[in-house]
């Protein structure tokens, strides 16, 4: 007996069908590496994503962002630029070694030419200029890393949901409530970060930008539209209710995503699966357990790294700030002091990991109970999304007032402490520093493991009261870290004094590799 699909698993099917290969891109040349200058170069991202901390799904954007501007600043011809850029990204294993066709390169090239044209304008200040340069990364990604699938699910999931939201107590016009499902769809499902948030909505903003030969000869009006455009999106990316529109689609969006992992771990059987539901909702629960496994390996390789990043860090502030200061002010050296704040960072860092727990079987149930409404034919639940109560400003006043005392008893008492225990001024900074950003990597490092979470916990009185004291710790953390990311001293070293000319050493040995095989074969 035939078994009828509902239209929404025939949409899932359709996403997931084998597309009939291009026999025309089977045939055409495709780029290669040099495995052994391969190897180098793998080595040699390994250790500086160690030094430079980012999510794993970000690493290869950020490579691509890194390699961009180091070769926008020694050469000035696009095909040269996305030439060496593809080669880097196939060396360091971001891409597969002779899988990419060549004429990838001018593809890539094109998409340089647009942000040289817009730069030589100088219509925006150097920070909208970066900004764009962020955009033009993702740009390359997916020129790269065909998006068709990913693209086609999150379609699928803002269809789903766009009908089903509704906002309370706001003035949202039906485009901007769109427009912020939209934002929330991609962040549930891929993790989309501001970059890849603002690339999207640059299309939407100025679909002239994906025309670049409509304008390219005559750049100024789009590099000066393209001024507004960042100030409009990040007025969207930064929306008083985003948070809140994520939290309601979050638990669609790891449905959504457990059932893709499942489909496409099964290719065979997708079909089966769509037609026999229990067997699907059996290998969820499976594949739910096994992410939980996974989450837990991440977290661990997450806190690695970490643990690695601030000892690093801490050793160089050790060295160039806490030794010579504490010479200069009291001429001696507090070696206790110094002691626990260089391994007081990796520790805590240690325990923090260990302490962040993984879902259980009543998030698997709610994961199941996602996949069966989104694979049927009636609309999903209604959810409301109430807005903010509009505060008075006699209300502002007093609740900042507040969060401020508690800026001043959190700090207060961590200085009062160390204070007792004889640590000088300037431990107690180094102290209070690292202990903040130790907080908000561990916050983050939570996150991470609680991406799979689809139950919302109670609050519980212990935890409200433990906010209170940690929420500006974790504040804090978040503005040094971003400010670490922008002055970090072995980005810079690795970046200027160590990678150009290490990468400048491997292009050298890849071509002498590829005389040599030359001269090999003339022999035969």
């Amino acid at each position: 007996m035939e078994v009828k699909l509902t239209s929404q698993a025939e949409r899932i099917l359709a996403i997931l069908s084998p597309k009939t290969p291009d026999a025309a891109l089977d045939q055409a040349a495709k780029i290669t590496v040099d495995d052994t200058v391969s190897r180098f170069s793998f080595l040699y991202e390994k250790i500086r994503n160690v030094v430079d901390y980012k999510d794993e799904h970000l690493i290869r954007k950020g490579a691509i962002l890194r390699i961009l501007r180091r070769q926008l600043l020694l050469e000035t011809k696009p095909e040269v630029i996305a030439d060496r850029l593809i080669r880097e990204l196939i060396s360091a294993r971001y891409l597969p070694n002779g899988a990419i066709v060549e004429s990838a390169i001018e593809q890539v090239a094109g998409l340089v030419r647009k942000y040289l044209a817009v730069r030589k304008i100088g219509a925006g200040s150097e920070r909208h200029l970066s900004w764009l340069l962020g955009l033009v990364a993702v740009e390359i990604e997916e020129c790269l890393v065909d998006p068709a699938e990913e693209r086609a699910f999150l379609t699928f999931l803002f269809d789903r949901l766009k009908d089903s939201i509704h906002v309370r107590n706001f003035n949202l016009d039906e485009h901007e409530l769109h427009l912020q499902i939209y934002i929330a769809c991609h962040r549930a499902l891929v993790k989309a970060d501001d970059e890849m948030l603002g690339y999207k909505l640059l299309r939407i903003y100025l679909p002239e930008w994906l025309s670049p030969q409509e304008w390219q000869e005559q750049p100024r009006p789009v590099a000066e539209r393209l001024v507004a455009v960042e100030r409009r999106i990040k007025l969207q990316l930064s929306h008083v209710l985003a948070h809140k529109f994520l939290r309601a689609v979050k638990p669609w969006g790891v449905s959504l995503g457990i059932l893709r992992r499942v489909l496409k771990n099964n290719p065979e059987r997708v079909s089966e699966f769509l037609e026999k539901p229990e067997a699907l909702y059996r290998q969820i629960e499976q594949r739910a357990e096994a992410g939980y496994a996974e989450a837990k390996t991440k977290l661990r390789r997450g806190t690695f790294r970490a643990m690695i990043y601030l000892l690093l860090t801490k050793m160089l502030v050790a060295i160039l700030v806490e030794l010579p200061l504490e010479w200069l002010w009291y001429a001696r050296v507090d070696h206790f002091a110094l002691a626990v704040n260089l391994s007081f960072p990796p520790i805590l860092m240690f325990w923090v990991g260990l302490l962040i727990k993984v879902p259980g079987a009543n998030n698997t149930q709610r994961l199941i109970d996602g996949v069966k409404k989104l694979l049927g034919d009636e609309p999903l639940n209604g959810q409301e999304i109430l807005a903010p109560t509009p505060r008075t400003k006699a209300k502002k006043f007093w609740f900042t007032l507040v969060y401020a005392g508690a800026f001043l008893v959190s700090f207060g008492l961590i200085g009062a402490i160390l204070s007792a225990i004889d640590f000088t001024w300037i431990s107690i900074v180094i102290f209070v520093f690292f202990l903040c950003v130790v907080s908000f990597f561990g916050y983050r490092l939570r996150l991470t493991a609680r991406e799979a979470v689809v139950i919302e916990g109670k609050r519980r009185t212990l935890a409200v009261i433990a906010d209170f004291f940690f929420l500006p710790i974790l504040r804090a953390g978040k503005w040094l870290s971003i400010s670490i990311s922008r002055i970090n001293i072995f980005i810079f070293i690795f970046d200027f004094m160590f990678e150009a000319p290490f990468k400048m050493f491997l292009a050298v040995l890849e071509e002498w590799f590829a005389f040599m095989r030359e001269k090999k074969e003339e022999l035969q």
